[in-house]
């Protein structure tokens, strides 16, 4: 009776292996993780040396003093504007402000990189 029971507890140690093993795939040694979290530190560092000036290092706006003054990153109105309407500005500046474009700077890549880093601003 008791060797029955130290087969059922050995099956079912082996059974939920693969179950856990699947659970750990998608944490922290993801691809998709790591892939994400590279591709934030990118976005940071494009962040500091393109953005940082005029937003400010928390996203603020407050970094410049110009008018009208640069945008507030972090607010709702900017978060909740779609990663399309972003990425347009990001690309082609701000018509009537000083953000400027800079399509001939960021590629696609670094601009989606940028509009990671910008969406974090507000967590």
């Amino acid at each position: 009776m008791t060797s029955r029971f130290i087969v059922l507890g050995v099956l079912l140690v082996l059974s939920c292996q693969p179950v856990a093993h699947g659970a750990s795939e998608q944490k922290e040694g993801s691809p998709q993780t790591l892939r994400e979290h590279y591709n934030l530190q990118e976005g940071k560092h494009l962040y500091e040396q393109y953005c940082r000036f005029c937003h400010g290092e928390q996203g603020k706006g407050k970094a410049f003093d110009v008018t009208p003054p640069p945008a507030d990153l972090t607010s709702p109105a900017v978060q909740q504007k779609s990663d399309f309407d972003l990425t347009q500005t990001i690309h082609g500046g701000e018509q009537g402000t000083a953000m400027g474009a800079w399509k001939w700077v960021l590629s696609d890549k670094d601009k989606q990189n940028v509009l990671q880093y910008i969406r974090s601003l507000a967590r």
